[in-house]
């Protein structure tokens, strides 16, 4: 299994991305919501109430099922544990107010050491360009604290369990430093959603496009590797649903 996965979106998952921006179309136009005009805390709330809404019909259970065949070509499983609902990512064009970018991390710096095993499962929705995607260090899946690396922990604007929270922003993060030259690249891939380790080093970027940009996210690893499931900071439910696919 490799760190980053690009698998093309087929017609079926062409259909999905089409419902969900359906839903967040329809919603907003009987909203009557410009989500290039709100601030930054009511960009958050519309996040979460879209994201709520989102949920309800097409979250990760239900994305793993349509793809389960994928899903058993890269892992060699069936056995799931996912994170039980998507966030939705909203980023607005750079010159407009934004929320900051999510900072770069990988999963064990927000959780215990065994998160190592989890992916990430990234799905692009609207507006989705190598001008405004995801960064990530290459080859940060096989750096080592102290010997590649080290960071600072640091409080964000982020309040726990405001809506920003709750939309997947983080109220701490991890400054890093690096003790080698490192190469930052975008990841994005036209037409394909992403499966990546949670160990590599990855974060989102400014929005050098005209349009806002959305896509979803969830984490996930495979069942044998989790060895609890621990509550979520901004909900306080359990992280992980166990599925069988």
């Amino acid at each position: 299994m490799k760190a980053i996965n690009f698998l093309k979106i087929d017609h079926k998952n062409i259909e999905f991305i089409n419902s969900i921006n359906s839903l967040i179309s329809k919603e907003m136009k009987k909203k009557k919501i410009d989500l290039n005009k709100l601030s930054s805390v009511e960009l958050s709330k519309a996040i979460y109430k879209l994201q709520n809404l989102i949920n309800k019909r097409y979250n990760p259970e239900y994305f793993f099922k349509r793809n389960k065949k994928i899903f058993f070509k890269l892992f060699k499983n069936k056995n799931f544990s996912i994170q039980h609902y998507f966030y939705l990512r909203v980023v607005k064009p750079y010159q407009s107010k934004n929320l900051k970018p999510i900072d770069f991390h990988r999963e064990t710096f927000q959780g215990p050491p065994f998160y190592k095993y989890l992916y990430n499962l990234w799905i692009p929705l609207k507006n989705c360009s190598r001008e405004n995607a995801l960064k990530y260090y290459n080859n940060s899946h096989t750096f080592k604290r102290f010997k590649d690396f080290d960071f600072v922990e640091k409080n964000t604007e982020v309040q726990k369990g405001s809506y920003s929270h709750k939309t997947g922003n983080l109220y701490k993060i991890k400054s890093l430093k690096f003790k080698k030259k490192v190469s930052l690249k975008r990841l994005f891939k036209k037409n394909n959603f992403i499966i990546f380790s949670g160990e590599v080093i990855h974060g989102s970027a400014t929005n050098c496009t005209k349009k806002i940009r959305m896509s979803l996210d969830a984490r996930f690893m495979l069942k044998k590797r989790m060895l609890k499931n621990p509550k979520q900071g901004a909900t306080g439910k359990n992280y992980f649903k166990i599925i069988n696919v």
